[in-house]
């Protein structure tokens, strides 16, 4: 094998230029292929790292389709008794006016102890949930101009100072506090007179969500659909099938530009077998098989692949380095397991195609008759 390789390196640097040029193909299809996988993986980390809370999360509503609008405190009381759950949150809401000075928008107004926010997985930007008070979301909060310590007014007659505004929240598939305001359970009570319109449960474990909900059907809705369970685990899993989706499509566009780069390795390697048609010739002559000519030429066109795809490896990196902190903000995934894992198969591919790219040029080499061969000039 020593020797072959070492035949296959002169035959390279004879030509370092045209080679070159081949293995920058190979370079720029491995590069793209892996630049766009690791953005892909991190886009879709990314989303997923904003549910990554929410995955042991069930939504409970009223079954409106039974004609139920809201969820009666006997039924709360049996979800909480489930062995399933972790955590219930019931919530009462209303939509109602909320204003401050001059400015006036409407907003939900949500009911709920105020103990179970922390619960809801809500970040607090200013403030503090300990105080009694009134909490709202960031977007209400800067539409109406309001600070920590303001008194807002809801509806006609409520009047309460603003004790923490929540963090913007992205998409949730709960309940969105961005443009909410939450009350306390019995402030609430003393100026709306709902029942209770969600309940948010949390599992103790992602495992525990098909028993709870067979524990809703046999004790809830035993002989009256009451209430609709609807898990957010699902969601999650159509995303991340979605970003696969997209992924693999965007990979196969860029896997054309690697197509284009085994396509310069076939020309050169067909090049390279009609200039070396009387060294094949000569090598055979002295006892060379075929098989050895075959070698030759496909352990050339693995080098060029393996260079090509060792430098795409490295631009991959460095590309999808650029892309993840111009678009994501963070470079956090672009070594993680799953980025990795697009660029060794993007190198893998690129060094596939070059041997493929490689077969039929190393079979005509092969084939060569000796004393034509012999004859070519």
């Amino acid at each position: 094998m020593s020797i072959y390789l070492e035949i296959a390196k002169r035959n390279i640097l004879r030509n370092k230029i045209r080679y070159g040029l081949a293995i920058l193909g190979i370079i720029i299809g491995v590069a793209a292929i892996g630049a766009i996988g690791i953005f892909s993986e991190s886009l879709k980390s990314t989303v997923l790292e904003n549910f990554k809370d929410l995955v042991n999360e069930v939504i409970i509503f009223p079954a409106y389709e039974n004609g139920y609008y809201y969820i009666d405190l006997k039924t709360i009381k049996k979800i909480k008794q489930s062995p399933y759950v972790a955590t219930v949150v019931p919530l009462k809401q209303v939509t109602d006016s909320v204003s401050y000075k001059d400015k006036k928008i409407s907003a939900i107004i949500y009911g709920v102890e105020f103990r179970n926010l922390k619960d809801l997985s809500f970040k607090v930007r200013d403030g503090n949930l300990e105080k009694i008070g009134i909490v709202v979301g960031q977007t209400l909060a800067e539409k109406l101009e309001i600070k920590v310590g303001n008194k807002i007014k809801i509806g006609k007659n409520l009047e309460k100072r603003v004790s923490a505004i929540l963090e913007r929240e992205g998409a949730r598939f709960d309940i969105n506090p961005n443009r909410a305001v939450f009350l306390p359970r019995t402030l609430f009570e003393r100026n709306y007179d709902v029942e209770w319109t969600i309940v948010i449960v949390k599992v103790r474990d992602i495992n525990d969500i098909e028993p709870f909900k067979s524990y809703i059907d046999d004790v809830v809705n035993k002989k009256e659909k009451k209430i609709s369970v609807f898990e957010l685990k699902i969601i999650l899993e159509r995303i991340e099938r979605v970003f696969t989706h997209v992924t693999l499509f965007l990979l196969a566009i860029a896997g054309v530009s690697l197509v284009v780069g085994g396509i310069s390795i076939l020309n050169v390697m067909m090049m390279a077998t009609i200039e070396r048609t009387r060294e094949i010739g000569i090598m055979r002559a002295i006892g060379a098989s075929k098989l050895v000519i075959l070698k030759i030429f496909l352990l050339e066109a693995a080098i060029l692949g393996t260079i090509g795809s060792l430098f795409g490896t490295v631009f991959s990196l460095v590309a999808g380095s650029i892309i993840d902190f111009l678009i994501l903000k963070s470079v956090k995934y672009v070594f993680a397991v799953q980025s990795l894992k697009y660029v060794l198969l993007s190198a893998a591919f690129g060094i596939l195609t070059s041997v493929i790219s490689g077969l039929y040029p190393a079979w005509k080499a092969a084939t060569v008759e000796p004393i034509r061969a012999l004859r070519y000039e």
